[in-house]
């Protein structure tokens, strides 16, 4: 019995000895929180800043005589929203470089490409003017979606006897990049 007992500590001990050798191959990390709590109606979605538009590759021939290519329909996404804060909220947009030529589009402000420009839709479908609030968008408990369309067009030209034409595009790769404010009422 008492025999038992010293073969039983020592298989404890054996035990415990073997685990803490295991102990010391370990693997650390670490976990990182961030965010922004804001005195909104809504905050963004992890999906809405930013929104990414691909146009992937658009042939020149699609931007002849001013036509709109490569419309992407994209979406700003509110979480949280609370309507008791707010019922509505409009969409500012303003590119980072307005194009110098057509001043409804927004430049490319990298790359080879030229000529044209980019364009958006609201969430009304009305052609959006830069620095100007977009039509209203009612507000809804939880997520609200706020609809746009990106488009690419060739760049407008008015001469002295205000004659449009609209600028040769050439090919080429381009990023651009369009800043938005949304206002809550």
């Amino acid at each position: 019995m008492k025999m038992t007992k010293v073969v039983m500590a020592a298989a404890f001990t054996a035990a415990l000895s073997s685990g803490a050798a295991f102990a010391a191959d370990t693997t650390t990390g670490q976990i990182k929180f961030e965010g922004e709590l804001v005195n909104t109606a809504c905050g963004l979605s992890a999906n809405s800043s930013p929104v990414n538009v691909n146009f992937y590759q658009v042939p020149v021939s699609a931007l002849a005589n001013g036509q709109r290519a490569a419309s992407v329909q994209k979406n700003i996404e509110l979480q949280y929203c609370d309507t008791t804060v707010a019922q509505s909220a409009v969409v500012t947009y303003n590119p980072t470089s307005p194009n110098a030529v057509d001043d409804s589009l927004a430049a490319f402000t990298s790359g080879t490409a030229s000529g044209a420009g980019i364009g958006m839709l609201d969430s009304a479908n009305q052609e959006v003017k830069w620095g100007q609030p977009t039509a209203s968008v009612k507000l809804v408990n939880g997520t609200t979606t706020i609809p746009f369309v990106a488009f690419l067009r060739s760049e407008k030209t008015t001469d002295a006897e205000n004659n449009v034409a609209y600028s040769p595009v050439t090919a080429g790769s381009f990023e651009s990049t369009i800043n938005f404010e949304i206002a809550y009422q």
